[in-house]
């Protein structure tokens, strides 16, 4: 039928002048094209501005840095991969927060994980809500395609404490986009959500990002313990991620005193009524303490 069509279009050229015949055939050309367009799927590509938007789906076999999401036994799970020295052979550091409670187990880790298919996670550490804690295990990365990846952490027995393990697929959020350089004038400004640091937690905590990503909090939490000296900015491989420091001065009843805290953080859709955005962050010791705060506005 479409070669029917410009068959006889064609054959209608003769008897009119040039200019005409001219515009004909361009008609019948464009007409043309755009059956077999529709015959072929085809459409035009949409555009996007904004990272609130669904990203596009990642179809590597390979492992790529971000935030990832799933349930966990009915209870929220955050996964976090992040990439903190450049080149080849880059090592990622590895965060997951898992929510049994309202505040979270939080396990670290590091390994060769961003570029490739499985990774194994270098001495994975495990601060449990509420005990204080830390226990040691290993763990793996698996990629299972389309952007979700597997994680699987071990925690033998010890002393009175139960072996744990931990087995999740999770994917990054459809509202998250892996692959656009995260914004300090996209976090900056007051927040007020959980903090919490294995020991306890404070509810409606302030925290203030200034413009240049100073980290600051008048409220104390464990009587003591304040955040004198913070940094959030840009993680430095362009991701979508931002790299955390704290640092907690001396103090007496302070579990985590005269301690650097590192970590990461992000920010995503808020699942929250009225609000629009949600915002992660953790930081741990070099031993696996930590703290970690979610928070909506």
């Amino acid at each position: 039928m479409t070669h029917h069509l410009f068959q006889q279009s064609f054959l209608h050229i003769r008897p009119l002048g040039c200019g005409l015949a001219l515009r004909v055939l361009n008609l019948s050309m464009l007409l043309l094209g755009s059956m077999l367009l529709t015959a072929c799927g085809g459409s035009s590509p949409s555009e996007s501005s904004s990272i609130d938007t669904p990203a596009p789906p990642i179809t590597s076999a390979l492992t790529v840095p971000g935030a990832y999401m799933a349930s966990l036994n009915n209870k929220e799970w955050v996964g976090i991969l992040q990439r903190t020295t450049g080149g080849s052979g880059a090592v990622t550091q590895f965060w997951g927060l898992h929510y049994n409670a309202t505040d979270p187990d939080l396990f670290s880790g590091s390994g060769l994980i961003a570029g490739t298919s499985s990774a194994t996670l270098n001495r994975v550490n495990f601060f449990a809500n509420i005990s204080g804690g830390v226990r040691t295990g290993t763990g793996t990365v698996i990629n299972l395609g389309n952007g979700v990846i597997r994680t699987t952490l071990s925690f033998p027995a010890s002393g009175t404490d139960q072996s744990k393990e931990i087995n999740v697929a999770a994917s990054q959020p459809s509202t998250y986009a892996y692959n656009v350089p995260a914004s300090l004038s996209r976090i900056q400004g007051t927040w007020q959500g959980r903090w919490s640091y294995g020991l306890g937690f404070v509810d409606n905590f302030n925290l203030n990002i200034s413009g240049q990503g100073e980290l600051t909090a008048s409220q104390a939490f464990q009587q003591d313990c304040n955040l004198t000296q913070g940094a959030i900015s840009p993680n430095f491989d362009g991701t979508n991620l931002f790299t955390v420091s704290i640092t907690i001065p001396n103090a007496t009843q302070c579990s985590l005193k005269s301690q650097l805290l590192n970590g990461a953080a992000f920010v995503t859709n808020s699942p929250v009524a009225g609000k629009t955005q949600r915002l992660y962050i953790v930081g741990v010791t070099t031993d696996g303490r930590g703290i970690s705060f979610k928070a909506d506005r």
